[in-house]
């Protein structure tokens, strides 16, 4: 069975669309992506071709020569959103998911969301994108390592705390009952000591 070239499918998919991308190059962005070139499957073609589009889509967009007269601020506002690329929702945790794995950080759908939320709608730099979230990601998993210390923390903490209660409880009930003890062997003793002196006595009067 001939095995799919994902790579050439990548490939002739850009070039469809206007973007020549040599097959060694190729690979270096996949990989830039966080992907393996060398282990990809069907569900990876249309992921990696998309965020690549929109990565050589904004690289490629042009900016007009400055004219001699200075740009207002409004001008420029202009010019940098027209510089920079929008990112939806779903392309934005589809690059959570591929980092948070290249990063051996396992998400649920729940936290890639929570995640997505703090990613911008839009970015003039695809590297810089891809950096930002990997921050986060890391951030994110800092945290949720710093809440399971502290729950280990206070475990530890009511364990011994239960087991100093008990052993002090212990060593209590330990002294009570040595004391209990040595009352009730003093009370013998002296009931013993009163009996031999009242038997003494008997034979004293006889």
């Amino acid at each position: 069975m001939t095995k799919t070239d994902f790579i050439k499918r990548i490939q002739k998919r850009l070039s469809d669309k206007g973007i020549k991308i040599s097959r060694n190059n190729l690979k270096a962005e996949i990989s830039s992506l966080g992907f393996d070139y060398s282990a990809l499957g069907e569900e990876n073609v249309n992921t990696i071709t998309q965020l690549l589009l929109e990565k050589h889509q904004n690289t490629e967009l042009t900016v007009s020569e400055p004219e001699e007269i200075a740009a207002t601020p409004s001008e420029e506002h202009n010019a940098t959103t027209a510089n920079s690329s929008a990112i939806t929702n779903q392309q934005k945790e589809q690059l959570i998911t591929v980092q948070a794995q290249s990063l051996g950080i396992e998400l649920s759908e729940s936290e890639i969301t929570d995640i997505s939320q703090t990613v911008s709608d839009s970015f003039t730099d695809f590297v810089s994108t891809v950096e930002t979230i990997n921050s986060l990601i890391k951030d994110y998993a800092r945290s949720k390592f710093d809440d399971l210390e502290q729950q280990i923390d206070n475990s530890n903490n009511n364990l011994r705390d239960y087991i100093n209660k008990r052993t002090t409880s212990l060593q209590r009930k330990s002294v009570e009952g040595a004391i209990s003890t040595k009352e009730v062997l003093e009370q013998k003793s002296s009931s013993l000591k009163s009996f031999s002196k009242s038997i003494s006595a008997r034979f004293k009067t006889q």
